[in-house]
């Protein structure tokens, strides 16, 4: 994969048939957003998408692993989003579909999610 600030503009370039996608800097990556949510991470110049019940079987299949990261005490996984196949990057219909999944992860993991209550912290 091209280093991170040349993979960030290429996944912007791929995923413009998805609307208005923004990366933002975050935990020292960044963040893939639309329409307020995220749907994928860039870490140690690696796109990682969000997964739900639906499509993981996907990365499963693919011989994926979900994003972890070292701690002091040990390894921290985050398994809700999952290393997206280098070999997709080069196929833009199919890493289109792919991340419209993720997008569709995002949108049902923010339904599931309980409503704040205003003023509540």
């Amino acid at each position: 994969m091209p280093p991170a600030d040349h993979l960030t503009t290429h996944l912007l370039e791929l995923l413009i048939p998805l609307g208005p996608v923004s990366a933002r800097p975050m935990f020292g990556g960044v963040g893939l957003f639309l329409d307020g949510r995220m749907f994928g991470l860039i870490a140690r110049e690696e796109l990682f998408l969000k997964v739900g019940d639906t499509n993981r079987p996907m990365y499963q299949a693919a011989g994926e692993a979900p994003f972890s990261y070292p701690t002091k005490n040990g390894t921290h996984t985050i398994t809700s989003y999952w290393r997206c196949p280098p070999d997709l990057l080069d196929e833009a219909e199919t890493f289109q579909t792919w991340a419209r999944q993720a997008v569709e992860a995002a949108l049902a993991a923010s339904r599931r999610k309980p409503k704040r209550m205003r003023g509540a912290r």
